[in-house]
């Protein structure tokens, strides 16, 4: 590592990842930190996690824009090179995919979240609301429990007037 200041030799790291280089490559560069103490420093620092990410997402953009070069290329050379040149561009898709997903992903994600103040689900918490009340009232109203009909006092015991062969003819 050279005699630079620990924050401009991380600055320079930050910048060979966003300008395209492979971490491992920049990694093996004996000026450049080892992996081991990137991790660390990621690991360590959320400020340095940001911006590793940042450079991460930065290097996607510039794999997602060597796809360009593939695709010139892939129109004059000979058909003994198409396979290899399609080969190269299904990994650039792919790796510019995981490093920006939110411009060359596969999928796409929706973030759904209740916001008040006029939204759908507050309208409808709003008509909960006022049909448990409702209910509340209409119960109020109804007659007490001890004069329903499956009270005790207004059952009557017909089974034990019957006669056995009425009892038996009603099954």
């Amino acid at each position: 590592m050279s005699a630079k200041t620990p924050d401009e030799v991380l600055n320079k790291f930050l910048e060979r990842v966003a300008s395209g280089e492979p971490v491992s490559k920049v990694c093996k560069d004996p000026s450049m930190p080892a992996w081991v103490t990137i991790s660390r420093k990621i690991a360590a620092d959320p400020d340095f996690e940001q911006q590793y990410r940042l450079a991460l997402e930065f290097r996607g953009m510039v794999l997602a824009d060597e796809l360009d070069e593939i695709k010139q290329e892939a129109r004059t050379a000979p058909k003994e090179r198409a396979a290899g040149l399609r080969v190269a561009a299904d990994i650039l898709k792919w790796q510019s995919g995981r490093m920006t997903p939110k411009l060359y992903g596969d999928r796409q994600q929706v973030d759904v979240q209740a916001v008040k103040g006029g939204s759908y689900l507050e309208l409808l918490t709003q008509v909960n609301d006022a049909a448990k009340s409702k209910l509340l009232e209409v119960k109020e109203d109804t007659q007490p429990d001890k004069l329903r009909a499956r009270d005790e006092i207004n059952q009557k015991p017909v089974n034990k007037k019957m006669h056995k062969k009425q009892a038996k003819q009603g099954k």
